[in-house]
């Protein structure tokens, strides 16, 4: 076994075809794409000059069989790349590692005080490796949820059965407000380009109806956005008329599983339902899917859609025990105050 670290742009580069190979040997996700993780450290991570790429490259018999995308940020933590952005996170692996050796070799090179690495499902290799090699001075922990649902082929909602008469109704009463918009699926697979300037647009107009903050979707974000949809990682869901745009998603496809990834709709009503309802109704029509609807419960999408709620997991691994045992009281006082405000909210 020959352990490699990457931290140099170019070299990460000029790996992309070993990850490539070792990316469609497993279900991942895009976020664990070459695309997603080199294009986000391009466009935005690189920005900042506090974070140096620690890319781990695991080599047997010349070929390579595990990668961790990983950086250290600012505050000098051991993180998966552009993980503030990525639904779910994970390492690549061809073959059983000791993780504690991985990150033995990153200490010998690399200064770093903790290591923070989340939104891990249960499925996700890192969940498995660190359950069966757990660390001094470790925890693992549930930090985000996220919802799916499995839909049968046929005609949405028919096609699926928890939905009760009355949930079927408020279907047809979304659909029945947006009589008259248009919707469309964009794809470079179909030659459509990337449609920047209905994004641009939208985008004013939600900051100026403060729906959104002065910085959603940055240049930065945006140029990793085309470079997804050009790689044919990502393709789009539109809702239009004839002079705006109303809704737009950003959506993952692996074989049959759909994931929602970014929202982004004006005031109209029920707009962002109406967009995903279309988008169901489509490509569900003649195969069974599942929709995931991503990182975070927002009771809209719940309330309408009832998809599983499921758990998402963090690994956090310090130096010593008093560092640790820190990190585990201000997480509790945070915790703590997030239940406060909820209640408050409500």
């Amino acid at each position: 076994m020959k352990i490699r670290i990457i931290s140099e742009i170019q070299e990460f580069f000029e790996h992309k075809d070993q990850w490539d190979a070792i990316f469609n040997n497993h279900d991942y996700s895009f976020f664990q794409s070459f695309e997603f993780n080199y294009y986000s450290w391009i466009y935005e991570l690189s920005k900042n000059n506090l974070n140096r790429l620690c890319i781990i490259s695991i080599k047997n018999n010349g070929l390579v069989s595990a990668i961790f995308p990983f950086y250290i940020d600012s505050k000098r933590r051991l993180r998966f790349i552009n993980d503030k952005h990525a639904d779910f996170c994970d390492v690549l692996l061809d073959e059983k590692i000791d993780f504690e050796t991985i990150l033995s070799e990153i200490r010998d090179n690399f200064n770093f005080n903790s290591v923070h690495l989340i939104n891990c499902t249960k499925d996700s290799f890192l969940f498995k490796l660190f359950k069966s090699n757990k660390l001094k001075y470790s925890l693992l922990i549930p930090n985000a949820k996220y919802s799916d649902i499995a839909i049968f082929e046929g005609s949405f909602p028919n096609n699926v059965i928890r939905y009760k008469s009355k949930q079927k109704t408020e279907f047809r009463r979304v659909k029945k407000k947006n009589v008259g918009k248009d919707h469309y699926i964009l794809q470079k697979d179909d030659n459509s380009d990337f449609p920047i300037n209905e994004i641009y647009k939208l985008r004013e107009r939600i900051i100026k109806l403060r729906l959104r903050k002065d910085n959603f979707l940055d240049e930065g974000r945006l140029l990793l956005l085309r470079e997804l949809y050009n790689s044919n990682r990502i393709f789009i869901s539109l809702v239009k008329t004839k002079g705006n745009t109303h809704a737009i998603s950003f959506i993952s496809r692996n074989k049959n599983d759909y994931l929602f990834w970014i929202d982004m709709y004006d005031n109209s009503k029920m707009i962002n339902i109406y967009n995903y309802i279309l988008f169901i109704e489509k490509i569900s029509l003649s195969n069974s899917v599942n929709i995931n609807f991503g990182r975070g419960v927002y009771d809209y999408k719940i309330e309408n859609f009832k998809p599983d709620i499921k758990q998402l997991f963090a690994v956090y691994i310090y130096k010593n025990k008093f560092k640790l045992s820190l990190f585990t009281f201000v997480e509790r006082i945070i915790n703590f105050l997030k239940s406060i405000y909820k209640k408050f909210k409500k």
